[in-house]
């Protein structure tokens, strides 16, 4: 076997490596937000709503990369838990615009410090350096694949 196909092959390949980081983090990720039975996608909605209320429901799904379906079956059971609700825009009644509950916005208290914790944990092996250095490259790397011509 040649070096270049060694180099390609599972499980030393980098984007096999990345795949197993990804979903190790997501895993332990998982088990930090879970006690407040929230999900990853539930996470990302709060993020927003956290940051700037009131955000139209197609906002938030740009913002975090989801489909707009996908959010909308989130928010719905967001909604149900009464942590976030829904009105129609007052300017355009198609748009439906998300606003946190005052559950919603308390979870925030709740739940930042133990995620700011696993992230700490998490990167604490890499200097800032290190950290600044690896999320620009996960960015560049990111923003290439994005935009990559698909092989298949």
């Amino acid at each position: 076997m040649s070096q270049a196909s060694e180099s390609v092959l599972a499980p030393h390949n980098l984007p096999y490596q990345m795949r197993l980081l990804v979903q190790l983090l997501t895993r332990r990720f998982q088990a930090v937000i879970e006690p407040y039975n929230l999900t990853p996608l539930h996470w990302g909605v709060l993020s927003c709503l956290w940051r700037e209320d009131g955000l139209a429901t197609q906002a938030i799904a740009t913002r975090i990369q989801q489909l707009g379906g996908t959010v909308t079956v989130g928010l719905d059971a967001m909604e149900k838990r009464g942590l976030v609700r829904r009105k129609p825009d007052a300017r355009d009644r198609r748009v439906s615009r998300v606003w946190l509950t005052r559950k919603g916005a308390a979870l925030e208290q709740q739940v930042v410090p133990r995620v700011a914790t696993f992230v700490e944990q998490t990167f604490s092996c890499l200097s800032a350096e290190e950290c600044a250095e690896l999320t620009r490259m996960v960015q560049q790397l990111r923003e290439h694949v994005e935009h990559m011509p698909d092989l298949g």
